[in-house]
């Protein structure tokens, strides 16, 4: 792809460059102290027709920000040069957006147990609300459960404005608090796929009645706990802030407060932007190019704080153009984060905004966050497409999602033909890995303006609903006639070409409902699903193209079912072929649009060691035609031809499985991760392309392939590993 060959090519200039190019020295005692500087220094540096590398050399320690690091257009390398912020040799610097809090001292709370400092700069902009001991985030106050009501029927979680803003509750918990701007209620409004942190604009304690003061995601109905109250700080490890007091209390463990206790002061440590125009022409963008980040530990920088004026992405997953993070490009292309670790901090990692081309993140780690591992977020549905051609390579992203529960490890949303390879994400509360952009039933504005009944009624969703209608680029918007054809829509959607492909995901899904290891939805045309190992899922499909996913390709992927037994969930008219599925199966779903009768869903082997099931090696797709055919089934425990009578008996085509066989596919050594076939395999006649030995290899990190951590052999069971110790916030499910 040209993103790679791109890569590569930066790469080089930086190996092969790195010894003949200036260098700027920064270090905690040195003449240059700060980043800041370093940066006014390659300014100058450039000023006076400096057109080479420039590398800035950042000794080891810990580099505090105190606003924001902004690399703007006078920033960019010249042509065919590179200016790179990196480590020394041997060094691990660390960029923190944080202050450490001293001053503490012992309340009359809690027996004197609870501690208490000023910090009367934590108002407004400077409110936080995630708070660090070392690395060790700590745990806001929450009361116990809240169960929030709401009048609107059970069964709409989507709606009207008011039934997403207004609710009554149960109990005595909530109160007309005096500093109520800093509380708030944290839970899943009716649906269990996000978590919601919702600022509180009034309580009637008499009415046991209460008011948002923006919107929740949907219905808000459920389990709920207030937190940062100080009526709530009850335990050990918890804190509370208080803006009007300028107070910060904590509970230490260890009986007093360390000398790490650190806040986050920044939403965003550092960001480069160009310049960036919304019209489709984009005449006025103008990127950032050629920095290069490396080696460098980034920390701190705060929780997203949701404002009315927000724009979601799907199911308020993440939000759009937001400032938060630890790098952030708005407006660049050609530029690297490379060996650089993300942690200790409430944001989201790495952000791609609006114009992002050819960025590459890679080598890097990605742990201990409160959001999302790595986010490409280009402009809503509309003619710009600019947001594209990037790459994610060799990361591992792992315990991300610590606040809000529902981060994917890697977002792609409106960003096409990038480049998502040998990665390794795994321990997430909710999903490894989406490729999204907006369904159909978000465009009710325009079936209403050209007539046309809406005919996904069963959801409503406002004009200026936060989720995805915020988004669209509504003047660039023209359907066809038959406003259920997704043709219609997809010229629209920019999520694209993207490839996804030798990535090794596993133990998703740890504490919400309805995740997956990949997932695909409201995406464009031509995404590839491919050489991808996955296991250890509790419930729910490993893969999955869900509503308003077409015409993408899920090949060659080995996934092992655990607890459950869904392997890989087909919605729309996709193609799956040569996947290998260990005691999982082949299935669609039903609440939105359900497979595509014409699908190709062949030359697939399913093998089962003894797995207790009765509807068939697949199930729920009665309607598919003679592209569910040439699969190869086996199950150990001799149920196979049972299994094969049974799906054959659920179509009412009669038209699958006419030539597909029940046999024992004869791998060569899959145990130690050859799933290649030996001669007389009946895959051989099928003409099921083998997943061999030398692909299985490829799975995963370039250094820690999903094979090498097995040396025994891979289990064809894995066994489900639970989330470590769940806290008050991770509400039961």
């Amino acid at each position: 792809m040209k993103t790679q060959s791109l890569s590569v090519a930066v790469f080089c200039v930086m190996q092969t460059t790195i010894l003949q190019s200036a260098q700027i020295q920064v270090s905690p005692e040195g003449e240059i102290q700060s980043l800041a500087e370093a940066r006014d220094a390659v300014r100058g540096m450039r000023a006076d027709g400096e057109k080479g590398d420039i590398d800035v050399v950042i000794q080891a320690g810990t580099y505090v920000l105190a606003e924001t690091l902004v690399f703007g257009l006078e920033d960019s390398a010249p042509e065919g040069a590179l200016t790179r912020y990196r480590a020394a040799d041997g060094a691990r610097p660390v960029i923190s957006g944080g202050r450490v809090i001293d001053g503490w001292k012992r309340s009359d709370l809690a027996d004197g147990k609870i501690w208490v400092a000023d910090v009367p700069w934590a108002k407004g902009d400077g409110f936080f609300h995630v708070l660090f001991d070392g690395s060790e985030m700590l745990q806001r106050a929450q009361s116990e459960t809240v169960e929030i009501t709401n009048e609107s029927k059970a069964g709409m979680y989507t709606g009207e404005t008011a039934i997403r803003v207004n609710f009554g509750y149960e109990g005595d918990v909530l109160k007309e608090w005096s500093n109520l701007e800093d509380i708030e209620l944290y839970g899943s409004p009716t649906r269990k796929w996000m978590v919601n942190f919702l600022p509180i604009e009034s309580i009637d304690t008499v009415a046991k009645t209460g008011k948002l003061a923006i919107p929740a995601s949907y219905r808000m109905a459920g389990p709920f706990v207030v937190e940062n109250c100080i009526d709530h700080l009850d335990e050990a490890g918890e804190w509370v802030l208080n803006s009007q007091e300028g107070k910060l209390y904590y509970w230490p463990e260890s009986g007093e407060p360390g000398e790490e206790i650190t806040a986050p002061a920044l939403n965003e440590l550092i960001r480069v932007e160009g310049s960036n125009d919304a019209a489709a022409e984009g005449m006025g963008d103008k990127p950032v190019e050629g920095l290069v980040f490396q080696g460098l530990q980034l920390s701190h920088a705060d929780r997203q704080k949701w404002t009315a004026d927000d724009k979601g992405l799907q199911h308020d997953w993440n939000m759009w153009d937001k400032a938060n993070g630890l790098i952030r490009f708005r407006g660049a292309m050609n530029c690297v984060v490379s060996d650089c670790l993300f942690t200790d901090s409430g944001s989201d990692g790495v952000r791609l905004d609006l114009f992002a081309r050819n960025i590459t993140v890679e080598n890097s780690t990605f742990t201990n966050l409160g959001g999302t591992g790595v986010l490409l977020s280009g402009y809503g549905p509309g003619k710009k497409d600019v947001n594209q051609n990037n790459v994610v390579r060799n990361n591992e992203i792992t315990e991300i999602g610590k606040l809000f529960l529902h981060s994917p490890g890697i977002f792609i949303w409106q960003s096409g033909h990038n480049s998502i390879a040998h990665n390794h994400v795994h321990d997430l509360a909710y999903t490894g890995v989406v490729v999204s952009g907006v369904r159909r039933r978000f465009f009710e504005p325009v079936f209403e303006q050209m007539g046309k009944k809406n005919p996904f009624k069963k959801w409503h969703f406002d004009k200026d609903a936060r989720e995805h209608s915020r988004t669209i680029r509504w003047d660039e918007i023209s359907l066809g006639d038959d406003i259920e054809d997704w043709n219609n829509y997809e010229p629209y959607m920019h999520a694209r070409g993207n490839v996804i492909e030798y990535n090794e995901i596993h133990d998703c899904l740890k504490l919400l409902h309805d995740g997956n290891c990949i997932y695909l939805s409201g995406d464009g045309d031509d995404n590839i699903v491919r050489h991808n190992v996955t296991y250890n899922h509790p419930q729910g499909s490993m893969i999955r193209t869900d509503d308003d996913s077409h015409n993408n390709l899920v090949e060659g992927n080995l996934l092992f079912g655990t607890m459950g037994n869904q392997g890989i969930t087909i919605k729309g008219l996709n193609k799956a072929t040569g996947n290998v599925f260990v005691n999982c199966q082949l299935l669609t779903g039903g609440a939105g649009n359900t497979v595509d009768p014409d699908s190709e869903l062949s030359r697939n082997v399913f093998y089962h060691t003894n797995t207790a099931f009765t509807d068939g090696f697949h199930y729920g797709m009665p309607d598919v035609k003679e592209g569910l055919d040439y699969n190869l089934y086996y199950h150990e425990g001799g149920r196979g031809e049972a299994l094969l009578a049974a799906q054959k008996e659920a179509s009412r085509t009669k038209l699958v499985d006419k030539h597909s066989v029940v046999a024992d596919p004869l791998f060569e050594d899959h145990v130690h991760g050859d799933f290649s076939f030996k001669p007389g395999s009946p895959a051989l006649e099928l003409g099921i392309e083998p997943l061999t030995l030398e692909v299985v290899q490829k799975m995963g990190t370039l250094d820690n392939p999903f094979l090498k951590r097995f040396p025994e052999g891979v289990p064809m069971h894995f066994k489900h590993t639970d989330s470590k110790g769940k806290k008050k916030s991770e509400l039961k499910q």
